[in-house]
């Protein structure tokens, strides 16, 4: 337990500052004893001070520091130290500064100086003192906790200072806030307000998690729609891939077909060129067997002639030469047309087999379109002319969409119809359900309205009952008043001489005449309290009415008010509780109708956004997968291209086959020339050496000279036209048929690649585009969509909730104008009685009456 030891105390108030007053502390109970102005009330200040931090009140500016002027000191240092025992049992030193000085403007400045919060061990076991604190802020803190009992408790109740003890009188404010921090109440108020604030936090966290929850739902809804369209979508592909794998089979099979195809064309070019090269021989032989035998023939022709025609044969041969070039390169211009031909077959063969394909599906698609024509048509009762087993027509297919569309039209109407009926019926319920609750609502009111109304009579007659009871009584009174009256007429009468020498006759008979008034007035009033009385309850319904009317009105007002803003900005108009339920029906039917076009809106935009999507996916799936097959084309093509010598720097098939063609056309002419010249040159040599005579131009070569100048130079044709020379141009031939049979083959896949590049690949990047195009514009629709059906859904929440109040208003105006119905009723019925006073104002009169009728009379007439 806690408790104090020492307190040690200068410059306070009344201690001075050169030394210190110590004040020790004795258990169980210590009693501090003095004259007043002794210095008790700042011990206590003093405490206050080093457990709190707190200075008295008042004292701010110095008050609470010995006066510097008392001291005569320009400046006064104060201290206050206490020493306890925590409730740990520590024993703990505190200590604070103060310091004041005097202004140049006679003023004083006070300041806190440094501070001290240690641990004090006993000084005879010569212990050292930890520093806990020197901050004020932190000791203000610490000491409290150390002493165990909170900073409110040593300041209002433990050490509460003589001006401030009255609070437990104070305001009851002030008072409950004392409280609530002596027993640390705020504690307890802030954690209420911090679990109202978290149940809050958790209400509307609950409510945007059901609201997420919704979304989710419906989202999984979308989700499950999409797992599904993506299973249709996958068997869809799995049933495409198959056909497609089996078309690559039949391509494949007509590839096959095609290669033997090709390679019996080649086997027949050859064929055909060695044919071709074998009548050449057969030509040139002839001719050179025609030309031996001319040669050797004896002319008939004279010298001259014989002579002309030597000098005429170099031109002769020339002109036979440009002949045979003429031919040759018709022949060479025929077998490029054949090439070009046979690339051209092969192009067709492919086109052909493509085609085939297309056909095949087609065919294939246009079983499938009449399996699922039949299929609907017995689903849904639809007839079907007998197309005798065959394929159907264009006319019964036309006739059968035209059916299909006529049955989907009929069954919309069906539809239609039904939700028409559907939502009548459903409005009719509504309005009946609404009119009974109103009913019932009715019935309600005026039950308890006619047991207000039972208890009220029941009271008004227990009242009126007294009222009689005290007019018996006065009656009553009034037969006492008259007995005494006539026992008093003998003394009246004896008097009468002296009243009047005193003259009251005359006030005697003013008042018996007023009395006489009085009573007549009193009789009427009688007779019209009893009226009145008949009348209570006309009168206590229509006051009943009236205060019904006032609350029904308040009511409406007040309804009216807080259902003002939300029905002008739906309906655009003010409230008219007359016709505000029906405004809300109409409107709520506007808004339904508006809901369901935007619903197929959604759906719509959903269905296409959907679709482009879908559409999209396969079109980037189709482009990517035509682009691979473009590049392995390509790669394909360039590999085979740099692969070969001959073809190399050549950017596609098509001008490599022209330049093989070409070369392949030179390397046969020249071997056809090397072939034919040989054999010519052979025998020209022969012809020669035995004729000494050169067959050409008939030159003499009987000199040793000329005959060897003339072997020289046949032997010298006969070795450039060598079979060494021949074989090479062969193999070269050979090279470069072969490379033409690899370009050939080369022909589809080119075709393919071109087919892709300029067609395919164009074709998907523009799909592509529009559909990226349309993408935003889809977005943006479906968001439209969106957006504008969650305010419609909100309009229709928030008419929803209109109508429950427009149906208790609508109410409360009927029985409102009811009610004022039955006041009128009734207004006219009392106005029908001549008199507008009620029971009450009657009764007031009358007792007005019996209080001047029995006034004791102001002036003293004696009595013997």
């Amino acid at each position: 337990m806690a408790h104090l030891n020492k307190l040690a105390i200068r410059g306070i108030r009344s201690f001075d500052d050169k030394q210190i007053a110590v004040i020790e502390f004795f258990s169980p109970v210590t009693v501090i004893v003095g004259h007043n102005g002794s210095g008790k009330t700042t011990i206590i200040e003093c405490l206050k001070y080093a457990t709190t931090g707190d200075q008295p009140p008042n004292t701010r500016g110095g008050a609470f520091v010995h006066d510097p002027k008392m001291a005569n000191e320009k400046e006064v240092k104060a201290q206050v130290k206490l020493r306890f025992h925590a409730a740990n049992g520590k024993r703990m030193l505190a200590v604070r500064n103060l310091s004041v000085s005097v202004k140049k403007t006679a003023g004083l400045t006070m300041k806190t100086l440094e501070s001290i919060l240690a641990l004090a061990d006993g000084e005879e076991k010569g212990g050292k003192r930890g520093v806990i604190s020197t901050k004020c802020a932190e000791m203000d803190s610490e000491i409290p906790q150390l002493l165990g009992v909170s900073k409110s408790v040593l300041e209002n109740v433990i050490f509460c200072h003589q001006e401030d003890s009255y609070w437990p009188l104070a305001e009851p404010s002030i008072l409950k806030k004392k409280f609530d921090d002596i027993f640390e109440a705020t504690k307890y108020t802030k954690a209420l307000d911090n679990i109202k604030a978290l149940r809050k936090d958790r209400v509307a966290e609950l409510k945007a998690e059901k609201e997420r929850l919704e979304g989710l739902k419906r989202e999984k809804g979308h989700a499950d729609k999409l797992k599904e369209r993506m299973e249709d979508l996958e068997k869809e592909i799995a049933t495409k891939d198959a056909d497609h794998t089996r078309l690559n089979h039949e391509h494949e099979t007509i590839m096959m077909k095609n290669k033997s195809f090709f390679e019996k064309g080649t086997q027949f070019r050859d064929i055909f060129t060695k044919v071709d090269a074998l009548e050449q021989q057969l030509e040139k032989a002839q001719a050179d067997f025609h030309e031996t035998k001319d040669s050797i023939q004896i002319l008939p022709d004279t010298e001259n002639e014989l002579k002309l025609r030597i000098s005429t044969f170099e031109s002769n041969i020339n002109k036979k030469k440009m002949e045979r070039k003429e031919r040759d390169a018709e022949l060479n211009q025929a077998e490029r047309d054949q090439i070009k031909a046979q690339g051209e077959h092969t192009e067709l063969v492919t086109r052909k087999g493509s085609l085939q394909a297309q056909a095949d599906a087609q065919a294939q698609r246009i079983n499938e379109r009449e399996q699922l024509i039949r299929e609907i048509a017995v689903k849904y009762g639809i007839k079907l002319k007998d197309a005798g087993g065959g394929p159907m027509e264009r006319s019964q297919i036309v006739e059968f969409s035209q059916n299909l569309e006529a049955a989907t039209r009929k069954a919309k109407e069906d539809h239609t119809g039904l939700m028409t009926k559907l939502r009548a019926v459903t409005n009719d319920y509504n309005d009946k359900l609404a009119g009974l609750e109103r009913t019932l609502q009715a019935y309600i009111s005026q039950k308890q309205i006619h047991r207000e109304s039972m208890s009220t009579n029941t009271s008004k007659i227990a009242t009126l009952q007294r009222m009689l009871d005290d007019q018996d009584s006065l009656a009553l009174q009034l037969e006492t008043l008259n007995g005494d009256l006539e026992d008093k007429q003998a003394k009246v009468n004896k008097l009468r001489e002296e009243i009047k020498k005193a003259k009251y006759e005359d006030r005697i008979i003013e008042k018996s005449q007023a009395i006489r008034s009085l009573n007549d007035q009193k009789d009427a009033l009688n007779a019209e309290f009893a009226s009145l009385s008949s009348q209570a309850n006309v009168r206590a319904k229509l006051d009943l009415k009236r205060q019904e009317v006032k609350s029904k009105g308040s009511e409406i007002k007040s309804l009216v008010d807080a259902s003002s803003s939300r029905f002008k900005k739906l309906v655009g108009s003010n409230i008219k509780p007359e016709t505000m339920e029906r405004d809300l029906d109409q409107l709520q039917r506007i808004k339904e109708q508006e809901r369901e076009e935007l619903e197929d809106v959604q759906k719509d935009s959903g269905r296409a956004l959907q679709l482009v999507e879908s559409s999209l996916i396969n079109a980037r799936s189709r482009l990517k997968s035509r682009q691979g097959e473009l590049q392995s084309l390509q790669s394909k093509i360039k590999k085979a291209l740099s692969e070969d010598p001959n073809f190399e720097g050549f950017d596609n098939v098509q001008a490599a086959i022209e330049d093989a063609d070409k070369q392949i056309g030179n390397i046969r002419t020249s071997l056809g020339e090397l072939k034919g010249s040989g054999e010519i040159f052979v025998r020209m040599l022969a012809e020669g050496q035995k004729s000494h005579s050169c067959p050409t131009c008939t030159q003499s070569l009987k000199q040793k000279a000329a005959m060897d100048a003339f072997v020289k130079k046949m032997q010298d044709e006969q070795r450039k036209r060598s079979k060494e020379r021949i074989a090479e141009e062969e193999e070269d031939l050979r090279g470069w048929a072969e490379g033409l049979d690899i370009l050939q083959a080369l022909v589809p896949d080119e075709n393919a690649a071109k087919r892709i590049k300029e067609n395919d690949v164009p074709t998907l990047e523009r799909e592509i585009k529009e559909q990226e195009k349309q993408m935003p514009q889809l977005n943006d629709a479906a968001e439209k969509a969106s957006e504008s059906l969650a305010a419609i859904v909100k309009d229709l929440k928030d008419i929803a909730a209109l109508k429950t109040q427009a149906s208790s208003i609508t109410r409360l105006h009927r029985e409102v104008a009811a009610a004022q119905s039955e006041i009128s009723s009734l207004e006219t019925q009392l106005a029908a009685t001549g008199s507008t006073k009620t029971a009450d104002d009657v009764q007031n009169e009358i007792d007005n009456l019996g209080t001047q009728m029995y006034v004791r009379p102001s002036v003293y007439v004696p009595f013997c």
